[in-house]
């Protein structure tokens, strides 16, 4: 059963698309027709707009809408004025000429003097071949050429138009998801991913009302590249805990958008297949739909925050001043980050990976020494001289069933972000002696969604030959076996996962015309895509025919005879 809602506020905004220069720069622009001039709002650029005359007219045109944008399957009403010369008389004929791909312009007349309607509208696959293998670009500007005659005489001028891949005014009528509601003070934009912004939030589960909430919290920006994109990922810091929609208390929670997948789906399947191979903890998630400042956002993942605390990753949290005993060896939660997010971040002895300590953050000069000495010794061993050795060698400092769950988990997923960048998490327990790999986070680029590594084939390894630590530990026959026996173990689990897709998709079906109303992506080939199937259950299929040739070279390389 759905729930109704509407919102008289969602057409005060029209998102603006900003894009840093550095990340317009890596855009690769293919078949666009005009000049290749990169802009901050995006590429295939108008280039330079002309007007041109024929036949001597005494009469120009001059489009009164300067800033001209279009989403896909939108109608815009255009304005044009008539400019008559010295005693210009009549009408002239207004049309458009020379369009781009997926846009139509109608005809109009207009008296000298007057202004003249048009009505444009853009298809949903308008300009696609601007973007068509373009990274980090969701907008495209062009060229729309118009036309005023009398006669035999004739001026054409051109105005720029801005292309975008969303809908900010689309209002959906029904969900079944609950409603997550987000509104600033004084509606303040977030604009960064190290400011907070005071805001109320409310909940409406419209399936289970003891899941209803209101609070306060703080509000910023959360991610690395998926920041960059025009669907906002957000963290979440209430004032006062709580165990919204029935997951685990707490004030630390983070909004994934998924923008970059069109099915919705990798983050969750990758949880589920997380929980089945019975990593220590992995975060929960629920789906819903967002309302930011009375603008609807779309679809997004409700999502418990990695961190250390009794209610999640349970391995005792370290407070300031545990600098003794039993309290000094754990929790620690560490992280491979190219983005330098941490306090703390060390150099891998041997790797040169970049370490940074993500909890406690920050700590304490003595437990900073702690864990950099902890660490150290623990990579020491991978490339010790008897790497092997049982009691001196990486089996004396490391989990060996957390690194083989957590290799099967990111190499049957494909995940190109499992190289060694970012989000690679590892842990020590207090009164542990052994670092464990997970809990597993930052799955969006998984399951082929992948059009810039060779893991966006479903056919080829990946974690022996991206992550060091395992390029290391494949030359130990006796972990190469211990793969194998659990990858054997695990098989029957892993082969439900289809059906848990299937099921999920049907759950989202509804929700995802929402998204994909107020997103109009599913034409169109964005970073990371391979492909664009044109629809949700499209892009469902693709995910669910990649990961089922997946599995075949999983059984290949690893199940046991």
């Amino acid at each position: 059963m759905g729930q109704n809602y509407s919102d008289d506020g969602a057409l005060s905004r029209l998102r603006q698309l900003a894009f840093t220069a550095s990340l317009v720069a890596a855009a690769l622009l293919t078949g666009c027709g005009f000049p290749s001039n990169p802009s901050g709002t995006g590429a295939c650029s108008a280039g330079t707009l002309v007007s041109t005359e024929h036949g001597s007219p005494n009469f120009s045109i001059t489009p009164v809408n300067t800033d001209f944008t279009i989403y896909p399957g939108q109608t815009e009403q255009l304005t044009v004025q008539v400019n008559a010369g010295n005693s210009a008389t009549g009408t002239v004929a207004i049309s458009g000429i020379s369009l781009p791909q997926g846009i139509t312009v109608s005809s109009a007349t207009a008296a000298m003097g007057s202004t003249a309607t048009l009505t444009i509208s853009a298809s949903n696959n308008v300009v696609a071949q601007c973007f068509t293998g373009i990274q980090y670009v969701f907008s495209a500007g062009r060229a729309l050429t118009l036309t005023a005659t009398q006669g035999t005489a004739s001026f054409t001028t051109q105005i720029p138009i801005t292309v975008v891949l969303e809908n900010p005014a689309f209002v959906p009528t029904t969900t079944n998801l609950p409603i997550l509601s987000i509104n600033t003070t004084d509606q303040a934009p977030i604009v960064s991913e190290d400011d907070y912004v005071d805001a109320t939030l409310t909940i409406a589960d419209p399936t289970n009302a003891s899941n209803n909430y209101t609070g306060t919290l703080e509000i910023k920006g959360h991610g690395n590249s998926t920041w960059a994109e025009p669907k906002k990922p957000y963290r979440l810091n209430l004032d006062s805990k709580a165990a919204l929609l029935g997951m685990t208390s707490d004030t630390n929670w983070i909004l994934l958008a998924n923008y970059d997948d069109k099915a919705m789906l990798r983050t969750d399947v990758s949880f589920y297949m997380s929980q089945l191979f019975g990593m220590a903890w992995t975060p929960n998630t629920a789906f819903v739909e967002v309302f930011l400042n009375n603008v609807y956002e779309g679809t997004y993942q409700l999502s418990e925050k990695v961190e250390v605390s009794k209610a999640r990753l349970d391995i005792g949290s370290i407070d300031t001043g545990d600098d003794s005993g039993t309290d000094l060896t754990g929790g620690y939660l560490g992280e491979i980050d190219h983005y330098d997010g941490e306090t703390l971040m060390i150099t891998a002895p041997n790797t040169g990976l970049p370490i940074g300590l993500a909890d406690p953050d920050p700590p304490d000069a003595i437990q900073g020494a702690y864990f950099t000495a902890a660490f150290n010794a623990a990579e020491n061993s991978m490339y010790s001289a008897n790497f092997t050795d049982p009691t001196t060698g990486w089996p004396a400092y490391w989990d060996q069933d957390s690194l083989v769950d957590w290799f099967l988990i990111e190499e049957l997923a494909g995940n190109q972000d499992a190289d060694d960048w970012s989000s690679d998490y590892f842990y020590k327990p207090r009164g542990d002696n052994l670092f464990y790999r997970g809990p597993v986070w930052d799955m969006d680029v998984t399951f082929g969604n992948d059009n810039y590594g060779a893991i966006g084939s479903p056919n080829v390894p990946w974690v022996p030959t991206q992550a060091r630590w395992y390029e290391q530990l494949f030359k130990d026959p006796t972990f190469v076996a211990a793969v194998k026996a659990r990858w054997t173990a695990v098989r029957p689990l892993a082969a439900t996962l289809p059906a848990y897709m299937d099921t999920r998709a049907a759950a989202l079906t509804l929700t995802a015309q929402n998204n994909y109303s107020r997103w109009t992506t599913l034409d169109e080939v964005i970073w990371p895509n391979q492909v664009a199937e044109g629809t949700y259950l499209g892009e469902v299929d693709y995910m669910k025919n990649w990961f089922n040739q997946r599995l075949a070279y999983m059984d290949a390389n690893y199940l046991q005879n």
